[in-house]
């Protein structure tokens, strides 16, 4: 099952990818995110195929997932993969400069069971990550 959202965010396309490379600022527009861990090491020269854990907030509990870097082209392109033993998401940011700002495009697929059953949650949490994405890129935290 595949989600989309498309955002025009006024603010310059490098400003947007900062929060969508850094892992601290990742945290103001993502607040489930507790925190990122590389294993095996960040590669930042090589970061495709880097991959890492990362303990998301799920109500009252901690879940971890599994990531992986599958696409990075800076600052245009961030592609990962997450997933846990019952579900799995990929994941891609593009971002295009548009007059007055950054024109931001998520597409997300999302296994086929879990996106069925979860359809109006998932959906609910992309919109909201994709307005606070907007509002700190904008400045206004």
């Amino acid at each position: 099952m595949q989600f989309e959202s498309s955002h025009l965010i006024a603010a310059p396309v490098e400003r947007v990818w900062q929060f969508l490379d850094d892992d601290e600022k990742r945290k103001l527009w993502m607040p489930e995110v507790e925190d990122t861990v590389y294993p095996d090491g960040n590669d930042k020269e090589n970061p495709v195929g880097v991959r890492f854990r990362q303990r998301i907030r799920e109500g009252g509990r901690i879940s971890e997932y599994e990531g992986e870097v599958t696409a990075y082209d800076p600052p245009s392109l961030l592609g990962v993969r997450l997933s846990n033993p019952q579900f799995a998401s990929d994941v891609i940011y593009r971002l295009r400069q548009e007059d007055g700002g950054a024109e931001l495009s998520l597409n997300s697929w999302i296994a086929k069971v879990m996106g069925v059953i979860a359809r109006p949650l998932t959906s609910s949490i992309i919109r909201r990550h994709m307005r606070n994405l907007k509002r700190v890129a904008e400045g206004s935290f």
